[in-house]
């Protein structure tokens, strides 16, 4: 049996040269990568965050939004409206690279810079009305309303160390419940926070978090194998997925189900697991019933990579990355898991470190 983390090295060795930050952490471990025999098709490990909540997505038509060389404005401390993506700008050639700063661009199309407080990982809520990121003061996370200003700090006290390996943040839909997991460093965390009730919750090491509900909701991970994964709802018996995966969607609005990115295996072929440009739907609470269904109305250079939160009861978020990089922007759609219809939402900006609503990476 593989560990998770050399699953998703060797996964990532496959992701083609979108985020210049994860090829460079890539290139350091590909010595690892070798020993998997089982690896995926072209995806790009991307940010953002799990949840069932339902994403409010604008009716009119998509804004073109504020290139990351535009000066950004200080983020105010209240009133800003639901955000669309975070970035971090990428170092100019003529000049020192420091820590670069978060901007959040919102639906409405405002650009706003964080300051040097949130200087490590930053997630959105899939409703976009609420950030949380590290705070190197608190030592620890904090939980932003962007709207009010409030802000909820997290229990759990945590070097910097904690993020400077791999790690994975997962927020529920209001934010205030998050699962923060880390590998490959000394301490390697994988706890269930819960901001309202001052609670931290040990889960077990090697389970991978896909989505956390609010309050007392269902809380899912995931464990991937050589040839098959586990997916477990908390307080239930793990289910057996006939996949080698981890690209999950936040559970939806029913409580139960999941949705993952379909994918066909043959050993006579490098990479021998591809993805097939299809989504499946299951139970996360009874094996089997898989339902299937082709994705449709995507660009021919486009595949999809990333799955997130639910727009309603049908639809859910797909992040899809170019295989050639540099040629097309990665777009964010909707599929229909009924139909497999798509329809574009927005495009992200061509930079090394995008951060999605919702998105589950």
């Amino acid at each position: 049996m593989n560990t998770l983390r050399e699953d998703l090295h060797a996964l990532a060795e496959q992701a083609p040269a979108v985020d210049l930050a994860a090829r460079a952490v890539r290139g350091a471990r590909r010595r690892r990568a070798t020993r998997l025999a089982v690896v995926a098709a072209a995806v790009t490990c991307l940010i953002a965050f799990g949840g069932a909540m339902l994403l409010q997505v604008r009716a009119e038509p998509r804004i073109v939004l504020t290139p990351p060389e535009t000066k950004a404005l200080p983020l105010p401390a209240r009133g800003v409206g639901p955000v669309e993506q975070a970035y971090r700008t990428q170092c100019r050639l003529d000049g020192p690279c420091g820590v670069l700063p978060w901007r959040i661009v919102t639906r409405a199309g405002e650009t706003y810079e964080l300051g040097e407080e949130a200087n490590g990982p930053l997630e959105v809520t899939a409703d976009g009305r609420r950030i949380a990121y590290y705070s190197s003061s608190h030592q620890g996370i904090v939980v932003r309303d962007l709207a009010s200003g409030k802000t909820w700090k997290a229990p759990l006290k945590q070097p910097k160390e904690d993020f400077a390996v791999e790690y994975a943040l997962r927020l529920s839909p209001n934010g205030l419940r998050f699962i923060v997991s880390g590998w490959g460093g000394r301490r390697q965390p994988n706890k269930l926070v819960d901001v309202e009730r001052g609670t931290v919750t040990d889960l077990k090491r090697g389970w991978w978090p896909v989505s956390v509900s609010d309050g007392s909701g269902p809380v899912v991970l995931a464990k991937p194998y050589d040839m098959t994964s586990q997916v477990w709802v908390l307080g239930h018996d793990p289910i057996i997925i006939r996949d080698h995966t981890y690209y999950y969607s936040a559970l939806a609005p029913d409580g139960r189900t999941l949705a993952r990115l379909g994918q066909t295996l043959d050993r006579d072929r490098r990479p021998m697991v591809q993805g097939d440009r299809s989504i499946v739907t299951f139970d996360t609470l009874r094996a089997g019933g898989e339902t299937r269904t082709p994705i449709s109305g995507l660009p021919e250079e486009l595949n999809p990579a990333r799955l997130g939160g639910w727009l309603n009861a049908t639809e859910v978020t797909v992040l899809a990355v170019p295989e050639s990089p540099g040629v097309i922007a990665q777009t964010v759609y909707a599929v229909d898991v009924r139909t497999g219809e798509s329809r574009e939402l927005y495009a992200l900006h061509k930079v090394a470190l995008n951060v999605v609503p919702g998105l589950v990476r």
